[in-house]
């Protein structure tokens, strides 16, 4: 996985470690078919582009934490799949916001501030 440098003061839980991050996604029981069946209620069938993506979040929060904004996650999503088009790809992906929908079939709690409900906007 890509290394992607984040500001320690804008991580929730960069204070913890690894391994409790760690065990705290062991304890949340991960399945792909959760996944699956998760996206398929929201109307998406899941591929190895999402899949990509999913475990990307997956690998970025045991890396550095949750995030103290979802801006953060956002950042480092458009980073890393830039070359496949960025927040354009992501959106298309994941019409519900890619760090929002993305997180909840990653099983990670999503950040703080993903979802702008006076916009009517989400990450």
């Amino acid at each position: 996985m890509k290394q992607i440098a984040v500001d320690p003061q804008e991580t929730e839980t960069s204070g913890r470690e690894l391994g409790d991050r760690h065990t705290e996604l062991a304890g949340h029981q991960w399945t792909r078919a959760k996944s699956r069946a998760l996206a398929k209620g929201e109307g998406i069938e899941l591929d190895d582009e999402h899949w990509a993506v999913v475990v990307f979040l997956r690998g970025n929060y045991l890396e550095h934490g949750l995030p103290g904004a979802a801006r953060v996650t956002a950042k480092a999503l458009k980073k890393h799949f830039s070359a496949q088009g960025g927040n354009a790809y992501l959106r298309q992906l994941f019409p519900g916001g890619p760090v929002t929908q993305g997180s909840r079939f990653a099983s990670i709690r999503t950040p703080a501030y993903a979802t702008d409900l006076s916009f009517g906007t989400s990450y």
